[in-house]
């Protein structure tokens, strides 16, 4: 061990005779630790948030999904959902089981009122899961069986626009092939999502009752959708999707026309959104490091100006100003140790609550979620305080220059 390691270690952090660190050295270590738990609660809060606004986009718009189209690229109605189709999708092995989708628009109707919906016919998987995930009242029906078929779920918007609740029964009046066609159905369950500009939109059923409202037989659908193996590669898969359809078509093993689109377009407004929060959190983690910098670089100043004698005994001892400022250095790092350990056990403690009991609650009309969501990323908490340990070694630096220009004769009698 170098002796500048060994006398920092010894020296106490505060100058008088009491155990208690002095104001200056209390208040540099609360600086940091605030400033550790501010940077640590914006990247969670805003890993957090950006997961969950991806998880409801990615629930009701899927990672991928294939359009009917006319031989003149114009949109069709239903597709063909062959096995052709369905070996394509498989031998990209980009995806998971396809889901096939029926939509037909329509109105929802009681004696007082009425709303527009598009009743989306799913089967279990993706879509399913995430509805039955948001459910807020009544239970999520099994599709598969034959009893459930004109049971629907309904958004909290349209419930409270019709005043449903689970367990009526209201007429729908869909527009299907030039005609109207009329069903009395169930609602089984109510889900909010928080989404309202989904909500408003959707209602789900099974996938027979949309096909039968549509007279489709059940190799048809309006569309598939396609979950990503790997979310970050959606514009990947969709592409090699689309290069596999391509060839089939050229072989003469895939007919029709088709088109594809992923989330991402569909959804770009949403995803432009997220990434503009990138820029908030680097906005706090430059201005929070500012200010514990700043902190960090008046300690060093203080603790200099209390040992003012101290330095002057050691360059009379033959020490030279590299070794002292060697020893502030040490002395101050033990500053941010502390400060460190204080806001990573505060920050983590008050992540992990959130996390668990959200009690930090948000407008959900604004905010598209009712609290404050938390992702605690292991990999950038320990990159944040490597980065926050390695800032404070250099900011340390300049401050420790002065330790040159004090003057051992004076220093040594200094009050």
């Amino acid at each position: 061990m170098n002796y500048e390691l060994f006398i920092a270690r010894r020296l106490r952090l505060n100058t008088d005779n009491s155990h208690r660190p002095s104001a200056s050295i209390i208040i540099a270590i609360t600086g940091i630790a605030l400033s550790l738990i501010i940077m640590m609660a914006a990247m969670c809060i805003v890993l957090g948030f950006k997961d969950e606004i991806r998880n409801k986009v990615y629930g009701f718009d899927a990672h991928v999904t294939i359009h009917p189209a006319n031989d003149d690229g114009t949109p069709a109605e239903y597709l063909q959902y062959s096995g052709v189709l369905d070996s394509i999708i498989s031998s990209t092995e980009c995806f998971e089981k396809p889901e096939p989708v029926v939509t037909q628009s329509g109105i929802l109707k009681t004696d007082n009122d009425f709303q527009a919906i598009i009743l989306k016919g799913l089967d279990e998987g993706r879509g399913y899961d995430f509805i039955a995930s948001n459910i807020t009242h009544g239970k999520m029906p099994d599709y598969a069986a034959d009893s459930t078929r004109n049971s629907i779920v309904i958004s909290r918007t349209t419930a409270s626009s019709l005043g449903l609740q689970p367990g009526d029964k209201t007429y729908a009046y869909f527009f299907t092939n030039g005609a109207v066609k009329t069903r009395r159905l169930e609602i089984a369950a109510i889900y909010d999502t928080h989404f309202s500009d989904y909500d408003k939109i959707y209602a789900y059923g099974s996938l027979p009752l949309a096909r039968g409202i549509g007279g489709i037989g059940t190799d048809e659908a309006s569309t598939v959708e396609l979950t990503s193996r790997d979310p970050s590669q959606i514009v990947t898969s969709g592409i090699m999707l689309q290069d596999a359809m391509m060839t089939s078509a050229y072989m003469g093993k895939l007919t029709g026309a088709y088109s594809l689109t992923t989330v991402l377009d569909t959804a770009m407004m949403y995803f432009n959104w997220l990434n503009l929060l990138d820029t908030n959190v680097i906005v706090i983690l430059v201005l929070m490091s500012a200010v514990s910098g700043f902190t960090l670089v008046s300690c060093l100043f203080i603790l200099i100006l209390e040992r003012v004698r101290m330095i002057g005994i050691l360059k009379a001892l033959g020490a030279s100003n590299k070794e002292i400022r060697r020893i502030f250095i040490y002395l101050a790092q033990r500053v941010v140790i502390l400060g460190m350990i204080a806001g990573n056990v505060a920050g983590l403690l008050f992540m992990l609550a959130q996390y668990h009991w959200h009690f930090l609650p948000l407008d959900a009309e604004a905010y598209y979620l009712n609290y404050v969501p938390v992702k605690i990323d292991w990999v950038y908490i320990i990159s944040l305080n490597c980065a926050i340990f390695l800032l404070s070694w250099l900011i340390i630096i300049l401050p420790s220059h002065m330790i040159a220009k004090i003057n051992p004769c004076k220093s040594i009698r200094y009050e």
